[in-house]
């Protein structure tokens, strides 16, 4: 009797994650997206991958997992390595893009997985967390601490932020002395800062960046640019090329009426301040209200909640246009956040002889904007009352360029720095990356950039030597 032959159906429905149960995430902030915890997880989660274009000249048309990442990162080779047992090579692979994936895998919004091949027809690739198991439970590549030969050129890295971190990293691969500048008293930037640890737990964070600073890099706490220590002074001390990478740091707020009241505060100061194990204000059984749909907005929520507040997010147009990763939206609404939607604050009331909280509108959609989303637009005779004791405001945010000499510094009216192709600023020999060049995106953006500006700053200063 033959034996039947089978063939393998493909599986249109992704392997699940784990995460930590509902429950179990009050009062605490462990970590709640736990990922895959078991190999045979991930070569199951593997087997699903097309391998898209494997045949043909990369250069001619890379899968597009590896197109849409900022970083163009190749993960159909890493899967391909991974599935042949192959993990020395797939680490290569993840590491030459990014020196901190742990962190980065954790908080990344997954551009690769939203145009993997496999989500036309199901589920696609949970390509993230695939990276993530590899590298949470694999050593370094062998080479990670080697660097080349040093050239005799330095570097001064403004913020200790992603971009701040890969630029001082590859740099010092290149042979090229780092050194970063951070005006806080911790590094990390907005990693540190402004990502709770139920998404990034610091141990992890604090571990990559300890690998990095072993490559030789200086890394000096509160020092900033200001008006006693310019960008000139950094030249000045023999500083060969000054990178700037100091993110999104100045809140932008809704200038409405009675927005000076001290029960409302900007998000990212709310984050900071509990990050920071600053004071905060007792938020038990406190009705707390967060205005925005972005992953700063989802996160001070959820902060919030686990602080025993009573919690509501407002956003002004549809869940399909929040900001925020559709898993952080899902995260949000299981742990019993409530989010109003086609809401708009008009005024806040705070006055002690009034209810407080914030006068808002509803609000009707029109033609979609520059950020391809639809405009709103107020109701009129819709207002609605919603009370509450401690308001949040997440609307964004901007540079500060405070120390920064405007007259010399190309800017935008968001106040971003003007760069070209190559990240160089208006000023000689002075490069800007991440958030301060595009406004508020991923850590993976900021990461691209750095690994870019490094690989200029070695071109720059070697041809400067030759």
């Amino acid at each position: 009797m033959t034996e039947e032959k089978t063939k393998k159906v493909r599986s249109k429905i992704s392997v699940e994650r784990h995460y930590l149960p509902t429950e179990e995430r009050t009062n605490n902030f462990n970590e709640v997206n736990l990922g895959y915890l078991e190999r045979e997880e991930v070569i199951e989660e593997c087997e699903r991958c097309y391998q898209c274009f494997k045949k043909s000249d990369p250069e001619v048309k890379p899968p597009p997992c590896m197109k849409y990442c900022p970083t163009h990162c190749n993960s159909r080779e890493i899967i391909s390595n991974f599935l042949d047992g192959n993990i020395e090579e797939a680490l290569k692979i993840i590491y030459e893009h990014y020196p901190f994936p742990r962190s980065v895998e954790r908080v990344c919004p997954g551009y690769c997985q939203l145009h993997c091949t496999a989500g036309k027809k199901g589920d696609p690739i949970q390509i993230p967390m695939v990276k993530r198991y590899i590298v949470d439970n694999f050593d370094l590549p062998e080479d990670y601490f080697e660097c080349e030969e040093d050239i005799g050129k330095k570097v001064a890295i403004v913020g200790s932020g992603p971009l701040g971190l890969t630029v001082a990293y590859f740099l010092r691969k290149f042979g090229i002395q780092a050194t970063i500048l951070e005006k806080l008293r911790v590094v990390g930037g907005m990693m540190s800062l402004d990502i709770p640890e139920f998404r990034l737990p610091r141990s992890i964070l604090n571990t990559e960046i300890e690998n990095i600073k072993k490559l030789g890099i200086e890394i000096i706490t509160n020092k900033s640019i200001d008006k006693s220590f310019t960008i000139e002074h950094l030249f000045e001390s023999g500083f060969h090329a000054v990178v700037i990478g100091i993110g999104t740091q100045k809140a932008r707020w809704l200038d409405l009426p009675g927005e000076d009241s001290n029960i409302i505060v900007e998000a990212l100061e709310f984050l900071r301040k509990f990050n920071l194990k600053e004071d905060l204000p007792n938020l038990k059984n406190k009705k707390v209200l967060v205005i925005g749909g972005g992953s700063t907005a989802t996160d001070a929520a959820r902060v919030a909640k686990r602080l025993e507040a009573e919690v509501c997010i407002l956003y002004r147009r549809k869940k399909e246009h929040m900001p925020a990763g559709k898993s952080e939206i899902e995260d949000t609404e299981n742990e019993g956040i409530e989010i109003k939607f086609l809401m708009n604050p008009k005024e806040f009331q705070c006055t002690e002889d009034q209810v407080q909280g914030a006068v808002c509108q509803l609000v009707e959609l029109g033609e979609y904007d520059e950020s391809g989303r639809p405009t709103p637009f107020p109701i009129e005779n819709s207002d609605i009352k919603i009370e509450a004791d401690y308001i949040i405001e997440a609307i964004g945010q901007d540079p500060d360029l405070t120390g920064f000499n405007k007259n010399k510094f190309e800017t935008t009216v968001r106040n971003t720095f003007v760069v070209n192709e190559k990240f160089f600023t208006s000023v000689p020999d002075v490069f800007a990356g991440g958030d301060c060049v595009i406004g508020s995106k991923s850590v993976v953006h900021a990461v691209a950039h750095g690994k870019i500006i490094a690989e200029q700053i070695r071109d720059l200063l070697k041809e400067a030597k030759n």
